[in-house]
């Protein structure tokens, strides 16, 4: 049964019945009541999207495209009227994302987007801030995104970004690995290496090392780790919307919540310097000895110095690889 005062009262129950959920919203979206009493969020399109993107799977939630005489939609439908109070919540978060956009097709990329991180909430996700040392890291990495996004594309970067998915490499592109590590600026020359795979050779790929100072300021100097991200978002709302759900993917894989207040913290970061990790590069690498396992080693940046490269040099050999 639909309680009174919510967006569903009075909508006719046992079919699909629909009311619109803002009449001056940019984009189609209805409150609709679905076969079996269940409520749901409907955006009508124009068009289906054409390779259909993944959707998010939740035990009390379906989450489909469908053609109805009227048109193709895409529907949220809460399966337990228990939880209409947290799914209205849902719906209007989804809305609000969405109505950011300034095409249908982005409008859905940002709808999809969005329950991608309510899929990730209502899973179990972390309710608390990334700790200084993920959010340090965090940066670096985007720093050298941004690079290969401006090199490759954002598609391509961001498909090559592994990192947050608990891959060995920070980045695996078709021909190289990037391995990438944050480092404070005053602390003695090191970069901590958290596992034997982190170094090791990959097959027919090149590897680099790319290591940037990340340092913790006081205002007004320095951006937020919220910051870092926006200006990301907002590069790829202007040069390539279809790529801010793979962008909202990957911050959700790493433990990023927009919702989360990082004011308290604010970080500079230096430009990277890229390693050639090669024959000779000073490293614990796999294989290693039968029953060693989890190894964690400081590498003096010192002993990297003959390999050290430029990031022109690296981005020459990404670019001649991406025309093959």
């Amino acid at each position: 049964m639909i309680l009174n005062e919510t967006p569903w009262s009075g909508l006719e129950a046992g079919k699909t019945d629909t009311r619109r959920a803002n009449a001056s919203a940019r984009w189609n979206w209805f409150w609709a009541v679905m076969p079996r009493f269940d409520a749901a969020l409907v955006l009508q399109l124009s068009d289906l999207p054409r390779p259909a993107p993944d959707l998010p799977k939740l035990r009390n939630l379906e989450i489909r495209f469908q053609t109805l005489p009227g048109g193709p939609i895409l529907y949220v439908r809460l399966k337990d009227n228990a939880q209409l109070e947290l799914f209205e919540t849902l719906c209007r978060d989804v809305m609000a994302a969405g109505e950011q956009a300034e095409t249908e097709a982005e409008a859905l990329e940002r709808a999809i987007g969005r329950t991608f991180r309510w899929h990730y909430l209502l899973r179990g996700g972390r309710l608390e801030v990334l700790s200084e040392e993920e959010q340090k890291g965090l940066v670096g990495e985007i720093e050298v995104l941004k690079l290969l996004i401006a090199t490759l594309g954002a598609k391509p970067a961001l498909a090559a970004w592994t990192g947050p998915s608990g891959a060995p490499k920070d980045f695996e592109l078709k021909a190289d690995c990037i391995e990438v590590k944050a480092r404070r600026g005053a602390s003695q020359p090191f970069v901590k290496i958290t596992s034997e795979h982190q170094l090791a050779d990959v097959p027919n790929r090149r590897l680099w090392l790319g290591v940037l100072a990340v340092d913790k300021v006081q205002p007004p100097h320095g951006r937020t780790l919220t910051e870092y991200v926006d200006e990301v978002t907002e590069l790829l709302e202007r040069t390539e919307p279809s790529a801010i759900t793979d962008w909202d993917f990957h911050l959700v894989d790493v433990g990023y919540d927009a919702q989360h207040d990082y004011s308290a913290w604010r970080w500079i970061v230096t430009a990277p310097e890229f390693h050639t990790v090669a024959e000779g590069f000073p490293r614990i690498a796999a294989p290693i000895p039968l029953g060693v396992s989890n190894l964690s080693y400081a590498l003096a940046l010192s002993a990297c110095t003959p390999f050290k490269t430029s990031w022109d040099k690296v981005r020459a050999k990404l670019v001649d690889e991406d025309r093959q």
